[in-house]
């Protein structure tokens, strides 16, 4: 297995900015489900591709007192924007850790492993989720969320929207990723040894707010994988942006999510 992934979306302050909007829209539904997976006080935790470290503080909070949180990615930039969030938020029970996925490896040392929205960037998420099922403790749980692309959509269809989801799923192929690594989460979870998991589905949906303009912040984004990977032109990249832009601005208009598929397992 390559120890080096090669991710779709831009890194550093800007990447930083964009999950921080994700992680706002997404926080409610990925509460309920640590919570629904067994998350209390005490816990020790690890938040594996924990990108600029939102959820990595939220859980923090969860387990105070007494309990403890590892974020790790790839990403310095954002992990040190994440530490100087836990000091602002004063959260001293969380730490960060710049770490490749594919080479972390602690077995039976977590209450709760968790990860979001990591393994359609990996080439082979079983493997991963093989790793994270080890490093659970004898009554710990895995936790995870990925998405499905084929369900985003949009209402009416627009040509820059369209755009966003071709060539942000080819090019997420091409870096050796799945799109559609949500609807085979279960799969993945029986063949990495992980028993009949619990599973729930949700799908956000917008007609307005920061939420609606996460497809327009994917694609800009992933402007430099697009380009690099050779599936669209600078020049049709540009318009494309700018019809989705408007289309997000306008109110009339209602932009759906991805499916997101939400798996836990106890050991």
């Amino acid at each position: 297995m390559p120890s080096e992934e090669h991710y779709v979306l831009r890194g550093g302050k800007e990447g930083y900015d964009r999950l921080m909007v994700l992680a706002r829209e997404r926080w409610s539904d990925t509460r309920n489900l640590l919570q629904r997976a067994g998350l209390v006080p005490g816990m020790r935790c690890l938040d594996l591709g924990c990108d600029g470290g939102a959820v990595s503080l939220e859980i923090a909070r969860l387990v105070a007192p007494g309990g403890t949180v590892t974020g790790i990615d790839m990403d310095g930039t954002s992990l040190e924007l994440a530490r100087r969030a836990a000091i602002e938020h004063g959260l001293p029970n969380v730490e960060f850790r710049k770490f490749n996925a594919n080479d972390w490896n602690e077995p039976e040392t977590y209450d709760v492993i968790y990860t979001r929205f990591l393994l359609h960037h990996l080439g082979e998420p079983v493997d991963t989720l093989r790793r994270m099922w080890a490093g659970v403790r004898p009554g710990g749980v895995v936790v995870v969320e990925d998405a499905d692309f084929g369900g985003w959509c949009s209402d009416p269809p627009n040509d820059g929207f369209d755009f966003f989801v071709r060539t942000y799923a080819e090019a997420l192929r091409k870096s050796g990723g799945d799109p559609n690594t949500g609807r085979s989460l279960r799969r993945y979870f029986l063949q990495g040894g992980i028993p009949e998991p619990e599973l729930a589905l949700v799908q956000p949906v917008h007609t307005g707010g920061e939420g609606k303009k996460l497809a327009w912040s994917t694609l800009e984004g992933s402007r430099e994988a697009i380009l690099s990977n050779g599936v669209a032109s600078r020049e049709e990249l540009d318009a494309a942006l700018e019809s989705l832009r408007l289309f997000t601005e306008d109110p009339r208009t209602l932009i759906s999510g991805p499916r997101i598929f939400q798996l836990w397992a106890r050991r």
